[in-house]
Order: structure tokens, then C-alpha cells, then sequence
């Protein structure tokens, strides 16, 4: 048996060809050892030992079925079933891994390899001249030579190193990947932290903006009506008339709005400003009626600016605003007006805006 293992270990290499079974095994290998490394995979020693003469795409797929990349690695891989190939194949399938996967491979094969038939010679003919002598002959062939245990035994030493060094290259990668993932983990939770934080901080300011623009506007609209009371000439020899009374406007209100769909309404309206949903904000005195401009925010803008035709076109007008390859920020040239019908405000008039 010692003898078969070292003939197909010298034998074995990039050349040698797969048969069927073989090649569905190496597939097996290759997805195991994948799903090792993005950090889900049980043990190989598991699988090994429920499927004795090899465990196959589908033994892996009833445990990781559903699993980070496992579908799509299992798709491609069952694709290529029953085919044929050679090691060198195999190799260049596993790509990072092709080491790990050459090493597994190999103790398979050599697992799984039988033993090759000893041939007995025929017994020669004694010579009945010559049987004194015949006993030490016999003992002397049966004898193995030294050079040969010694070559047996180092070949032995250099499988045994090979499957060593794999597993710790195993235990490592899977390490490794484990670290990664920690990692990255880590790092979407601060993101998320801090774009919250943005986001808060975002609303305050531009809840401040809005109720000091408000404010303005009313102030405005009341100088503008008393001085058009003030300065309007009297007429001689008639009684004059009473002055209309000016229209009573409620508190403005300001809304912040998504993207419009496809009839020109806005998705959604909040009260409050939503990092990633509010795009535009809007002004309603009576709540039926408002003016909206695209928000000013950075962030804003270039969340926007990377698909225009959807966030943008359907509620501003503008000078080639489908092309914004290049540009960060939004200007409201002109607010654009929006009419509040059956639950959704309705664009009536697109805001103008360019970029820069």
C-alpha cells in the first residue's frame, strides 16, 4: 500500500487528469474552502467524516444554503459538474486558494487510492545439485535494502509536512477572514454613527434656516402692503374707498419632500429633514399651496446628482440638468410652486436649477 501512495504522490502534479468523480470532489474542495475563507464554513473534518468517499456540492449546499456568497458560488460551481479535467484546471478554478486546494486534493487522492497488486514471481526451478545453498538466497531477497526504507520513510516525512502546512495555511486564511470581517463590521457601525449624527445636526440647522427665511417673507409682505396703503394718492372730490384688508396668511410651514414619481408627486413628505429620502423643501402657508427648492446640502446634492433623471427632471427645469457627470453642487435658479391634492403634494410649476 506504501508503495501505491508513493508511486501516485510522485506521479501526482498540475498534469495530472481528474476523473469524474475526482473532478465533482475538487469542486467540493473549491466551495469549502471559499466559504472557510468568507468566514461561515464548519469544519472540513464534519464533511469528511458523514461522506467517507468524498463529500460533494451538494452535502455542502444542505448546511450553507442561503449563506454571504454561497449561492452564487455554488451556482457556478454546480454548473461545472461532471465534467473532466486536470489538476492545473482545478488550480486556476480556486485562484487565491489554489495551494490550499492542491494540498486538499492530494491527501483525497491519496485517501482514496488503490493499492496496487503485488506480482509473485514463480518459484525457479531447484536445482537438486545445489539445495544446500538455496535457504540463504531465499532469506537474503526477502530482505528489504537499506536506501529503500530510508527513501519510504522520507517520503512519508514530506506528505506528512505538505498536509501540516496546509492546514495551518487554512487555519490562517480562515483567521485572517474572521479579522476582516470584525473589521468591517466595526467600520459600518461608526458610519452609520456618524452619518446620524450628520443627519441631526443637518435637520437643526436647516429648521433654523427655514424659520428665519419664513420670518423674513413675512416681515417683507407686511412693509410691502403698508407701504402700498401709505403712498396710494387720494383722490379729490371723492369719498374714498376702504382699503381691501390684506389676506390673512397662516404661520408658514416647511415640509421637506422626496423625489417625484412618474405623474410629478412627490413620494413623501416629512416634517422633519431625512438624510438619504428629503431632497427638496417646501414652503405652505395655507397647506395647500407651497414653493420648493432643492435642499441646500452637500450631501444632499450628491446623492441627487447621481441619477438625476429620477430625483431631478420631474420637478426642475434646466439647461442639460440630465448630465451631471462632474458636478457637486445644485442651484435653485427659481423655487418651483406644488399644490397639495388627494393626500400629495403635485408639482405645478418645476423649479429652474444648473449645476456647478
Amino acid at each position: 500500500m506504501l508503495l501505491a501512495v508513493s508511486a501516485m504522490a510522485q506521479a501526482f502534479g498540475d498534469s495530472t487528469s481528474l476523473n469524474t468523480q475526482q473532478w465533482n470532489h475538487a469542486l467540493a474542495i473549491v466551495a469549502q474552502l471559499n466559504a472557510l475563507n468568507d468566514g461561515y464554513g464548519q469544519a472540513t473534518a464534519d464533511f469528511e467524516s458523514r461522506n467517507p468517499g468524498g463529500y460533494s456540492l451538494d452535502d455542502l449546499n444542505n448546511v450553507y444554503k442561503g449563506k454571504r456568497n454561497w449561492d452564487d458560488n455554488y451556482a457556478q460551481y454546480k454548473k461545472r459538474e461532471n465534467e473532466k479535467g486536470t489538476v492545473a484546471d482545478v488550480k486556476k478554478l480556486a485562484g487565491g486558494l489554489a495551494a490550499n486546494v492542491e494540498a486538499e486534493l492530494k491527501r483525497y487522492m491519496e485517501s482514496t487510492a488503490e493499492p496496487q497488486p503485488q506480482v509473485q514471481p514463480e518459484p525457479a526451478p531447484v536445482d537438486t545439485l545445489a539445495t544446500v545453498d538455496m535457504p540463504d538466497l531465499a532469506q537474503e531477497e526477502q530482505q528489504p535494502s537499506g536506501d529503500s526504507q530510508a527513501w519510504h520513510l522520507i517520503i512519508d516525512l514530506v506528505l506528512a509536512i505538505i498536509a501540516l502546512a496546509a492546514l495551518y495555511i487554512a487555519w490562517k486564511a480562515q483567521s485572517t477572514a474572521r479579522r476582516l470581517r470584525d473589521n468591517y463590521i466595526e467600520d459600518i457601525e461608526a458610519v452609520n454613527n456618524n452619518m446620524k449624527q450628520l443627519a441631526e445636526e443637518m435637520s437643526q440647522h436647516i429648521n433654523t434656516l427655514s424659520s428665519k427665511v419664513a420670518e423674513q417673507r413675512r416681515n417683507t409682505m407686511h412693509d410691502f402692503t403698508t407701504e402700498r396703503r401709505d403712498t396710494k394718492p387720494a383722490r379729490e372730490h371723492k369719498e374714498p374707498k376702504p382699503e381691501p384688508k390684506p389676506v390673512r396668511r397662516g404661520p408658514a410651514k416647511t415640509l421637506y419632500l422626496s423625489k417625484p414619481d412618474d405623474n410629478e408627486c412627490f413620494m413623501r413628505a416629512t416634517e422633519s429633514f431625512e438624510l438619504g429620502n428629503s431632497i427638496y423643501v417646501l414652503t405652505t402657508y395655507d397647506g395647500v399651496r407651497g414653493e420648493f427648492s432643492v435642499i441646500e446640502n452637500s450631501d444632499v446634492h450628491r446623492f441627487a446628482l447621481m441619477m438625476p433623471s429620477e430625483n431631478l427632471t420631474r420637478a426642475c427645469s434646466g439647461n442639460a440638468i440630465q448630465m451631471s457627470a462632474g458636478k457637486t453642487r445644485i442651484v435653485t435658479d427659481r423655487e418651483g410652486e406644488a399644490h397639495f391634492e388627494n393626500g400629495k403634494w403635485h408639482v405645478i410649476v418645476k423649479a429652474i436649477i444648473h449645476y456647478e
